[in-house]
C-alpha cells in the first residue's frame, strides 16, 4: 500500500504519517508538496492520500484541491482546522473518503482512518448536530417528516446511504441491480429535496434520532 501525507505543517504530517503506519504496517508513506497550483503531485500510484488543506484555505487551495481529486482514484481523507457545515459539506462533495477535523483526539482519528480502509466514508458530527448552520439546523421534525416522503425501498436505500455505503455496495445488500439503486438515489434526492448524498445521509442518520426502532428493524 503507498500512502501520500500532504500538508502545510511538517510536524503535523510527520504526526500524521506515524499514525498511519501503526494503521497500515508496511505501507509506503510518502510526504508530498502542499497542493497548490503549480504543486500538485502525481497521485497515480497512490491508494490512500491523507491532505491538510490548511487553515484558512484559500479559494485557489480548494480548486487546486477539487482538480486533484477529479484526478485519482485514490481514496482521500481530508484533515484540516476548518470545520463550518458549509465548508464540510463542500469538500465531502468532492467525494473524498473522509473528513476529519484536526482537533479530535488520536483515537478518533485512527478509529476514523480505520473505517475508510474497511470501505466506508467518515463524515465529521459537525454535519449531524443540531448545533451546526445551514442544512443541518433543521429542526428534527424536518428530518422526520422527510424521510416519511420515501416508499419503504427508498428508505432502505436512504439508510444504507447513511451508512456511506456505494451503490455497489447498496446494490449487494439489498439484493437489486446497482442500475435500480441508481434509478432509487435519483428518486431520493428529488423527493427530500436536497442537492447530494451528503444531506441525504443526514437526513437518514437525523430520522432514525427520531425513530430508533426502524435502523434496529
Amino acid at each position: 500500500m503507498r500512502i501520500l501525507v500532504t500538508g502545510h505543517q511538517p510536524i503535523f504530517c510527520a504526526g500524521l504519517s506515524s499514525i498511519a503506519n501503526r494503521i497500515y504496517p508496511g505501507s509506503d508513506i510518502v510526504l508530498g508538496a502542499v497542493l497548490h497550483a503549480g504543486a500538485l503531485p502525481s497521485a497515480d500510484d497512490f491508494s490512500l492520500i491523507l491532505a491538510d488543506i490548511g487553515n484558512p484555505s484559500s479559494p485557489s487551495e480548494i480548486d487546486a484541491f477539487a482538480e486533484f481529486a477529479s484526478r485519482t482514484s485514490a481514496r482521500i481523507v481530508v484533515f484540516s482546522d476548518r470545520v463550518s457545515p458549509g465548508f464540510v459539506r463542500h469538500v465531502m462533495d468532492l467525494g473524498i473518503a473522509g473528513f476529519i477535523p484536526k482537533t479530535v483526539a488520536v483515537d478518533l482519528a485512527e478509529s476514523a482512518l480505520r473505517l475508510v480502509e474497511l470501505g466506508g466514508r467518515y463524515v465529521p458530527d459537525i454535519l449531524l448536530t443540531s448545533q451546526a448552520e445551514g442544512f443541518a439546523e433543521a429542526p428534527q421534525s424536518f428530518f422526520a417528516a422527510s424521510h416519511q416522503k420515501l416508499t419503504p425501498r427508498q428508505r432502505e436505500v436512504l439508510q444504507e446511504i447513511g451508512k456511506g455505503k456505494s451503490n455497489q455496495e447498496i446494490a449487494q445488500v439489498l439484493g437489486i441491480s446497482i442500475a435500480t439503486v441508481k434509478l432509487h438515489v435519483n428518486a431520493i434526492l428529488q423527493a427530500l429535496g436536497v442537492r447530494n448524498r451528503t444531506e441525504a445521509a443526514i437526513i437518514a442518520l437525523r430520522a432514525q434520532e427520531a425513530h430508533p426502532e426502524e435502523g434496529s428493524a
